[in-house]
């Protein structure tokens, strides 16, 4: 097959994608996404049957594309890396649940590990990613005082699931449509990391992300005065280093 990109649904009513290169034959299908989700629920929809299948979690590093008009390095790239996590669940309360503790989860990661604050919350309707019942956004403040979006986690209702006809028997025997969350984080994180904490004199990193938290600079006059203040440093990085 050939390379293909998605296509409106006017354009495009059996959702094939358009051949980029009818040449360009490949021994396996590729495909061009801008998220995994078509790719997780076909393959959802032969993996859940019972209510004994749920929940389900998948989690991945990938990379995705945009079709971004106005590239910004680490921000906003045409392609770039990113975790995603996607889940279904039996009830709505258990995915509401789900998307609720991973945009902690993000949080937590963001503040405690990065030194960034966020301010948690939920994405207003034009903002809400496609398909989503409601979208939950951190929401990072830049030196230049602008907030940079750095994580969301989507509860999908059952929005997904009817759409690749997504079922499973429940305890009473009778068809029921599975809830669902996705979320995830990408290399934007980078792009915060370095606009939050860094100068004009290069990159700044917090404690925990730095790979070196303490340097020992020696000041003396004199080879002996050396000795002795190397030999004493020596003693505070051994304490250091046994602190972690």
């Amino acid at each position: 097959s050939a390379p293909c990109h998605p296509l409106p649904p006017e354009n495009d009513p059996e959702g094939k994608g358009v051949v980029v290169d009818p040449d360009a034959k490949l021994e396996e299908e590729l495909i061009v996404r801008p998220t995994s989700e078509t790719i997780i629920w076909n393959t959802y929809k032969g993996w859940i049957q019972s209510y004994r299948d749920l929940p389900i979690l998948c989690n991945q590093w990938a990379n995705v594309v945009r079709w971004e008009m106005r590239t910004r390095l680490f921000l906003r790239t045409a392609e770039f890396l990113w975790q995603e996590g996607h889940t279904a669940h039996a009830t709505k309360e258990e995915a509401i649940e789900e998307a609720t503790r991973m945009i902690h989860v993000y949080q937590k990661f963001v503040e405690e590990w990065m030194g960034v604050p966020v301010i948690v919350g939920h994405k207003s309707p034009n903002e809400r990613f496609a398909g989503a019942v409601d979208t939950l956004t951190i929401e990072a403040l830049m030196q230049d005082g602008k907030a940079l979006q750095s994580g969301t986690s989507h509860f999908l209702g059952q929005n997904f699931a009817k759409a690749f006809d997504v079922q499973y028997i429940n305890k009473e025997g009778k068809l029921e449509y599975v809830w669902a969350t996705s979320w995830g984080v990408s290399t934007r994180l980078m792009g915060a990391l370095i606009m939050a904490h860094s100068d004009n004199n290069g990159l700044v990193l917090p404690p925990k992300l730095a790979p070196i938290q303490v340097v020992l600079i020696p000041i003396y006059k004199g080879e002996e005065q050396m000795r002795q203040i190397v030999e004493r440093l020596r003693t505070i990085a051994e304490e250091l280093k046994s602190k972690g």
